[in-house]
């Protein structure tokens, strides 16, 4: 496949998609560019449970999920612990940028999803400005050295 790199500093990642068909193709894409994809869950009860049980780096996250907890809580979970979070929806919510580090719009290709999850890290863990990704909002910005 394309993506060979490995990532730096963001290596085990939570896929959280209710479509089993997109989080089939998001894992598939994480895997090959070299992320450690630690479950796909499709509810925000089951994220809970293994942000609770494992080491994540960041989540990949739909808002529309299967049971009672919804995407917002999960992301302000996962940001409570540190995680980052890249919202990837259909629209990007009014208030993403309290809930998430960024924002990838769907439909959107493999390049997209691995460029989203690079640019956070540039500015996550490089302290760089994010490159150009299509679809792609970073809400996070490069701390002021």
């Amino acid at each position: 496949m394309l993506f060979a790199s490995r990532p730096s500093c963001i290596k085990r990642l939570l896929v959280i998609e209710d479509d089993p068909l997109v989080a089939f193709d998001n894992e598939r894409t994480l895997k090959h560019s070299g992320y450690q994809v630690v479950a796909s869950v499709d509810s925000g009860e089951a994220a809970v449970a293994i942000i609770a049980s494992e080491q994540i780096d960041a989540l990949v996250l739909d808002l529309g999920l299967a049971g009672h907890m919804t995407g917002r809580e999960v992301a302000r979970l996962a940001r409570d612990r540190g995680m980052a979070v890249l919202l990837v929806t259909g629209q990007c919510p009014d208030d993403a940028a309290d809930i998430a580090d960024a924002f990838l719009g769907k439909p959107h290709g493999p390049s997209a999803l691995i460029g989203a999850l690079r640019a956070i890290e540039s500015t996550i863990c490089k302290n760089e400005a994010p490159r150009k990704v299509s679809g792609f909002r970073m809400f996070r910005r490069p701390e002021a050295a």
